[in-house]
This record gives C-alpha cells, structure tokens and sequence, in this order.
C-alpha cells in the first residue's frame, strides 16, 4: 500500500518569525541612531534622518495597507502578510514603534 501524505493547512510559522525578528533589529537600529543624531546635535542630520524613519515606518503601514501587492511589487518578496494576522497587526504596531525612534528637535 502506498503512504498517503496528508498536507497540513495550516501555514508554516518561519515567515513570521524571520519578519519579527528583522522588524525587531531594524527598531534597535533605529533607536541606536536616533540617540547618535541626538547627541550629534547636527541640524542637516536630524532632519536627514527625520525623514529616513518616517520612510521606514511607511515601508511598515504599506506593508499593513497593501499586503501582498507591496511586498512583491516593491519589496520583491513573494509573501502574504494578510495570511498572518500577527504579521497583518504587527506591521501597524511596528510603523508605531519606529516613529518612537525619530530624533528629538532641540536646535
């Protein structure tokens, strides 16, 4: 008799682990810059990187907004964040978070 294999519909937990974990390094990165520029105290650099966080933290609510579309046709990963419904909220909860890291303004 032959072994049937039986497909399991639940999908594989790797994806959303590799985006938690990258989103995490990414916040830490960002925190760690935003008390470089901080301390640097350089106008030029603040409103640079003012502007680098605000786009990462898009990067995060697209991800949220568009799902799939986004992260094929501008991230060029073929995977479905609206699959997940951690990586779905946890997109919005990041794109909060990485606006905590945006320098303070004290020039």
């Amino acid at each position: 008799m032959l072994k049937q294999f039986e497909l399991s519909s639940t999908p594989s937990i790797w994806p959303v682990l590799s985006y938690f974990i990258v989103s995490s390094v990414i916040f830490f990165l960002l925190y760690v810059g935003k008390r470089k520029v901080n301390r640097l105290r350089k106008y030029p650099l603040f409103i640079g990187y003012t502007l680098f966080v605000i786009a990462i933290a898009a990067v995060q609510i697209n991800i949220f907004a568009n799902g799939h579309a986004f992260m094929s046709g501008f991230l060029h990963i073929d995977f479905d964040p609206w699959r997940y419904d951690s990586v779905y909220w946890g997109s919005l909860i990041f794109a909060m978070l990485y606006l905590l890291a945006m320098p303070r303004n004290s020039y």
